[in-house]
């Protein structure tokens, strides 16, 4: 039962952030809840947003802009309730070094969320691909 509002969370917050990317708001509000805050920090640690601010009860997203163009173009689920996405690191360095994708795979693994970088090169460690990044 915790997964499936784990993934619940994981979809509201992809589409709230989708939203954002398609209508070039500034920023977006979002609810404050710790998953978010990990996803929020991976993706201002790549450059995908400009900054996040921490209120009372909810968060502000800042987006980032080049050229009045938004730095990330798609943000999209992998893994869902029905259809779980395992990845080994064969399958992980494949799809990553894949020609026509520029970007990255968040992964839930058992050192907690991290990403595609991490896994190939610093922790060789594989898990559930949960968000595709492009950028």
């Amino acid at each position: 039962m915790q997964k499936l509002k784990f993934n619940y969370f994981i979809a509201n917050f992809i589409s709230s952030l989708n939203i954002g990317i398609i209508y070039k708001l500034r920023f977006i509000k979002i609810n404050k809840l710790n998953i978010y805050l990990r996803l929020l920090r991976i993706l201002y640690k790549y450059g995908v947003i400009r900054t996040f601010c921490i209120r009372d009860d909810h968060l502000l997203v800042y987006f980032k802009y080049y050229k009045g163009r938004n730095v990330c173009s798609k943000l999209s689920i992998v893994s869902r309730p029905g259809r779980r996405c395992f990845w080994r690191l064969g399958m992980l360095s494949k799809k990553y070094n894949n020609n026509n994708f520029s970007g990255f795979y968040i992964v839930s693994s058992q050192k907690g969320l991290v990403t595609t970088d991490y896994c190939l090169l610093q922790g060789h460690v594989s898990g559930e691909i949960l968000i595709k990044v492009e950028l």
